[in-house]
Formats: C-alpha cells, structure tokens, sequence
C-alpha cells in the first residue's frame, strides 16, 4: 500500500495576473525568501524537512 498525503498549493491567479505579479516583483526588486534548497534526489529529506516546521522561506528542488 502506498501512503497517501496532502498536496498544498499557491493560487496566484491567472496567467496575466502572474505575469503583472512577476513584473511588480521585477520593479520592486523584492525577492522571496530561499530557505533551503534539496536535490531531487533527497526529495524524501525535502518533505520531511517542510514537516517539521522550522523553515523560513521556501523550500525549493533542484533537478
């Protein structure tokens, strides 16, 4: 059996919303906050990393 979890997502609108929203961030200078970056292969250590709480920022995956 295989275990199931949630997926969570962010919604930022349509595409031209997007586009005006990576446009704002381009004008402004504003960049997110990168608190942790994972090969895919250590996708596993991501999520469990995520579970625990303690990130600042996103998590991201590099492949």
């Amino acid at each position: 059996m295989t275990k199931q979890g949630p997926l969570q997502g962010l919604v930022v609108g349509n595409r031209s919303e997007q586009d005006d929203f990576v446009r704002a961030l381009e004008t402004t200078g504003i960049r997110p906050i990168i608190d942790r970056t994972f090969p895919i292969d250590e996708l596993a250590d991501a999520f469990r990393y995520q579970s625990t709480g303690k990130h600042f920022g996103k998590i991201g995956v590099s492949f």
